[in-house]
């Protein structure tokens, strides 16, 4: 029985994958002009500074 749960739980989460990246691939190809460039989420600079900042304390 446990091993059907495995199964099951695998088979969904690879389909979650599947479809994660085609619908990622589908977004890059049929990108929409009219939508606002979004900023980068991470600022690598900005958590460095974070990071040493809290290390002085």
């Amino acid at each position: 029985m446990s091993l059907l749960v495995i199964a099951a739980l695998l088979y969904l989460g690879l389909a979650l994958g599947f479809i994660l990246v085609v619908d990622n691939l589908v977004g890059l190809v049929f990108h929409d002009p009219r939508a606002p460039v979004q900023p980068p989420k991470f600022d690598i600079g900005r958590a460095l500074a974070a990071s040493q900042k809290l290390y002085r304390k």
